[in-house]
């Protein structure tokens, strides 16, 4: 197929979706007509935005080319504000829209040369692209033009949320966290809480947990809940266990660990199987007794390693092999995993046999 000699569509892509915000018109927009009515209502209300130049430059470029005789076709899809998937499925449904109804057999992609490039893999799965223009906003080099460029961008910074949360919201967070710490006396620490506000933000924003932290409260609540309690309790637990290690290291403080983090630990597990158990009694679900299964497994794990931990907090001493072996066979610590797991293992295989028997359409 040779899509020069096709019909050619000038595409202007708004992965962020500000065009679609701002005027508050639903894309994909396509026509000369339609697309300059929306370029000059965007310059009303944005004039300094980058995309009313990446407009105006496809719309020139579409004259241009219509001069010289192509058959083209022009138009505007729009993405999503925060969710870099969501805005890629959107653009993609939208360019399908486009092709099934001008017929165009390739496109012209009219860029400022940002994120909307990123788009380009997901374009291509549905027309190829001829070519790409890149749109270059022309600045002064005054400091006066300097100075109002700047004051541009700290407006979106301060007033636009996807950008005022990382930089207003964590530096406010961090700033907040040293007060608290100089109140109490543990300025000292402000460096760690730092970083760990810093690390936190970043991994949250690098595997984009936001948006899957949203369709998580979205699809289930409850689940959100005890997943936010277990995780609360799970890091509770974990900084005890080890800050009870770093204390003072030897056997006997990887005793007092176990006994100090182990309820948390095992109330951050509880917390799932209520959610779960919540949700499924909500639903009627009678496998719910699978989730109370879980939690008598759960409590037979923290009877045992507090046994345990119990032990080596008394423990005199000697080699590992006499550590190990007493660990698991004098504490006490294998016989309660063992008889624990059987009475479980039973009680499981009973509750399946009865709810295959008398509740066989459950699933």
């Amino acid at each position: 197929m040779k899509v020069e000699k096709g019909k050619v569509l000038l595409l202007v892509v708004d992965r962020d979706n500000d065009i679609e915000r701002v005027t508050g018109k639903s894309t994909p927009i396509f026509g000369k007509d339609d697309v300059f009515k929306i370029a000059v209502e965007f310059a009303l209300k944005s004039p300094e935005d980058s995309d009313l130049n990446v407009m105006f430059s496809a719309l020139q470029l579409y004259e241009k080319l219509r001069n010289e005789g192509m058959d083209v076709e022009i138009a505007v899809v729009g993405g999503h504000e925060t969710d870099s998937i969501k805005a890629d499925m959107k653009i993609r449904d939208a360019v399908k829209f486009l092709k099934e109804k001008t017929g165009v057999t390739g496109i012209i992609m009219v860029s400022d040369g940002t994120e909307d490039e990123l788009t380009l893999p997901v374009i291509e799965t549905i027309l190829p692209v001829i070519s790409i223009k890149r749109v270059v906003v022309e600045q002064w080099r005054g400091v006066e033009e300097t100075y109002i460029l700047i004051g541009k961008y700290l407006k979106k910074a301060i007033f636009e949320p996807r950008f005022s949360k990382i930089f207003l919201g964590l530096p406010g967070a961090i700033i907040l966290a040293f007060v608290i710490l100089d109140f109490f006396g543990y300025i000292q620490y402000g460096v760690m809480v730092a970083g760990f506000l810093i690390g936190g933000a970043m991994i949250i924003r690098g595997f984009n947990l936001e948006s899957k932290i949203y369709e998580l409260w979205a699809s289930s609540p409850i689940m959100f809940i005890s997943s936010t309690i277990a995780t609360i309790f799970l890091i509770s637990g974990a900084v005890i266990f080890g800050y009870t290690l770093y204390s003072e290291y030897n056997i006997r403080s990887w005793g007092e660990a176990l006994q100090s983090a182990t309820p948390l630990i095992g109330l951050s597990i509880f917390s799932i199987y209520i959610g779960k158990g919540i949700v499924k009694i909500i639903e009627r679900n009678i496998r719910i007794w699978r989730d109370v299964l879980g939690m008598i497994i759960t409590l037979i794990f923290i009877i045992a390693f507090l046994r345990l931990g119990q032990y080596l907090t008394t423990y005199p001493g000697g080699t590992a092999l006499d550590i190990l072996r007493s660990s698991l066979f004098d504490s006490g610590f294998l016989e309660i995993l063992l008889v624990g797991l059987v009475i479980a293992g039973a009680l499981t295989l009973i509750i399946a046999y009865l709810e295959k028997r008398f509740f066989p359409s459950q699933k």
